[in-house]
């Protein structure tokens, strides 16, 4: 079917028209929505903008603080570690002392003990002199 074949009369082009217009009035009204959600996302997206530029402020707070926090921790943690390193040195000078001194106490011993006594002669049994028992070192420190 043509242009021409089609009947050019007034209801004709008075429902074209309608039709037209109709749709430019949908148009518009979808266009005026279309821009009214484009306004709320924009606003949206300044809100989530400023939203993560917040949060990512207060991650780097927090990690200065737990940055802060460790290397605190790793100071206490190394001055603890000296101490207990110097009181472990100081004790075990402590028992090598009593161990030398006990060396020394019995070496004497031994040397004023009277020489033998020939085989002949058979000595009476004798008693024998209580053992000393070694001291052992008392701990620098008690952790309970």
């Amino acid at each position: 079917m043509s242009l021409s074949q089609i009947a050019l009369d007034a209801p004709t082009l008075k429902l074209i028209l309608c039709i037209v217009g109709g749709l430019l009035l949908i148009a518009m009204v979808r266009i005026t929505f279309l821009m009214r959600t484009n306004n709320r996302l924009r606003e949206s997206t300044t809100k989530m903008e400023k939203q993560v530029l917040t949060q990512y402020q207060e991650i780097l707070a927090v990690r200065q603080d737990s940055n802060a926090w460790r290397g605190e921790l790793q100071r206490a943690f190394d001055a603890f570690r000296a101490e207990f390193s110097n009181r472990l040195a100081e004790s075990e000078q402590r028992y090598q002392d009593i161990q030398q001194r006990y060396e020394n106490a019995t070496k004497p011993a031994v040397a004023k003990s009277p020489p033998p006594t020939p085989p002949s002669v058979v000595p009476a049994p004798k008693a024998e002199p209580p053992e000393e028992k070694a001291v052992l070192p008392v701990p620098a420190i008690t952790i309970s």
